[in-house]
This record gives structure tokens, sequence and C-alpha cells, in this order.
């Protein structure tokens, strides 16, 4: 089988991480297929607007992608008409100038949060001509059967840790929406839940974040015998596609009968845009561990024929059965091949 994997943020973008701190890293498995792959020119895309060329043959800014449609059949919605937009409970917090968001994935919110929160926010919407729905912890969603609002939308994961100001809605509706912006915040600064909240030390949800707005894409085949790892947005593509999908977590059982395989490893991508440099360290780390050395033994075996590796970078690795036996490359510094 050919397998793909595509690790986003593999290539160090801290000004804090140098190449002595790759080289203190345990990496016996990049070290190895890094030496014995060649090195190969590669498109620079965004992680997520490569996932979705790859799964529906579209080519979109990553602002474009429907996000919102595609989660929400993964969250039991009916989205397959209409429009739809992400809504996500957030946690802003007050830097110098402006209001910078946490990452949301922190906040953990119960079910009978998110629906008391949910009574408190839907009398809003009513002169948006949407509909409320909050399906789980932190996947929250609006829904309009007719026009949709006239705005352009920064997504979730390109604003985290950063000052929200140069990212709110823009585009014709956009001064309708900032309103509802501050409504939102007002109604959820009185919330007994978030009193709750903070009297027992937790973040509260102070705001919502719009983002990823538009229509389902047209119906596409599977891309690939099985896809592992990757969080929601993967997972709903490959609903889409009618693609198998295993969590990473599961393993990386694959059969030699199976034609291709797609991996997603993207925590990496994570550290970076949370701005945790000891996180990627120690994710790279775990990344050789825990994928790359199964990947090792799999082309060894024969059961793999060719591994590629793609990044967001414009470099790419590819290795082969035969040439992983190329016993006289000897390991080189992992630092060499992501540094330079």
């Amino acid at each position: 089988m050919d397998v793909t994997l595509h690790i986003p943020a593999f290539f160090p973008q801290f000004p804090e991480i140098g190449s002595s701190d790759i080289e203190q890293l345990s990496l016996p498995g990049l070290s190895k297929l890094l030496a014995r792959a060649a090195s190969i020119k590669h498109e620079a895309v965004q992680h997520e607007q490569w996932l979705y060329e790859r799964f529906t043959g579209i080519s979109c800014s990553v602002k474009d992608i429907p996000f919102a449609s595609l989660t929400a059949r993964i969250d039991g919605l009916e989205a397959a008409n209409g429009w739809w937009m992400r809504a996500d409970p957030v946690y802003l917090y007050p830097d110098t100038h402006s209001l910078v968001m946490q990452d949301p994935r922190t906040l953990g919110l119960s079910k009978d949060e998110r629906e008391d929160l949910a009574r408190d926010l839907k009398p809003l919407f009513g002169d948006y001509d949407a509909t409320f729905y909050t399906p789980s912890s932190g996947r929250w969603y609006l829904g309009f059967d007719e026009q949709p609002p006239a705005i352009d939308c920064t997504p979730i994961h390109d604003v985290l840790m950063q000052p929200i100001g140069g990212y709110l809605p823009t585009g014709e509706d956009s001064r309708r929406w900032h309103t509802l912006f501050n409504e939102i915040q007002m109604v959820l600064n009185q919330s007994m839940v978030n009193e709750s909240r903070e009297y027992s030390g937790r973040q509260p949800v102070n705001s919502l974040w719009f983002w990823g707005l538009g229509k389902v894409p047209g119906q596409s085949g599977p891309v690939c015998d099985c896809c592992i790892g990757g969080g929601e947005y993967v997972q709903s593509l490959c609903l889409h596609t009618g693609s198998r999908h295993k969590p990473l977590q599961d393993g990386l059982s694959m059969s030699r009968y199976q034609d291709s395989a797609l991996i997603v490893e993207d925590r990496l991508l994570h550290s970076l845009r949370i701005n945790a440099p000891e996180q990627w360290l120690t994710g790279l780390q775990q990344i050789d561990q825990e994928v790359i050395t199964p990947l090792i033994k799999g082309l060894a075996q024969g059961d793999i024929r060719k591994l590629e590796i793609v990044s967001d970078a414009e470099t790419a690795f590819e290795c082969t059965s035969t040439t992983i036996k190329a016993f006289w490359k000897r390991p080189r510094s992992v630092a060499r091949h992501l540094i330079g």
C-alpha cells in the first residue's frame, strides 16, 4: 500500500527552537527515515486547505471552506441544505490593547451548562433569521434557511492566542454582526452559568466566535482506503466522502491488501497555534515513537510500498520499501533536515 503522512508544522517555526533543541531529543525513527528518504518539492499549502482539496477536489482559500456544514453532520445535525456557520463558545481575556482568545478546548462545558447558556442566547438570534444549535461541548452552530449574512469570518484556529481586533467579521453586514457580538457578550456577562464557573475557579464563556460559513460541498467518493488521525475536521471530511476513518489512538493497523492510506498527525500544528514551543518538541518525540517507528516497520516488511511525508512547507520526503533497506545510509541529525 501507499501511505501519505501529513504533518503540518513539521518544520519548526518558533524562534526559540534551534538545532541543538532538536538534537537533544531521542528521534531514532526520524533519523533513519529521513536519511533514507528522497527530498522532493511540494506546494506549500495551509493544512485545512490541503485536506479540503484532497477530499473534495475543490481549491479555495481557508476562509471559504464550509467548516460548519461539514462538522454539523458529525454532531448529528441535518446540514445537507441551507447555510451553516459555527458560533463556538470562547473565553476572551484582556491584554494590553485588546481581547485575546484562549484555546477553547480548555473550557470543558457540561451538558447542563451549554443548555443553560443556549437558553440565554437563543432570543438574540431571532432578528438574524438564524436557528441556534448547541449539540456538543465546543461546537455550536447557526443555521440559515434563507439568505446567509454577507460577512467574511476568520477561522477560529487562526485566532488562537491572538488579539481579536483584526479578526472580527468584515463585509456588507459586518456592522450588524458586530452589534450582535457585543449583545452576546453582555448576556454572557450576566449568566448564572458563568458566575458559577468563575466562583469555582474556571474560565467563563464570555463570547461566541463566528466562522466557517458555507453550504455543504458536492458529494464525492472516498479518497483512500483508510484515513487515520486528525480531529473533527478530518472526521467530517471522511463522513462527507464516505472514507473510512480511525482515530490515531487506535494504532496504525493497516493491511498490505489495501491500496492507500492517509495519516493526519496534527499535534505539532496545535502547539504552533497556541505558541507552545516545548509542547512542539515533546510532540515531535511522540510522533517518532508512535507514528514513524511503526511506519518504518511496515516499510521494512513490505506492507507499505511507498511512504510520503508532506507538511505545509515546500519540502516533502519520500521513502520506499527498497530505500528503507539502504543500510549504508547512516542516520543523520533530524535538525539538519528540518532547520538546515
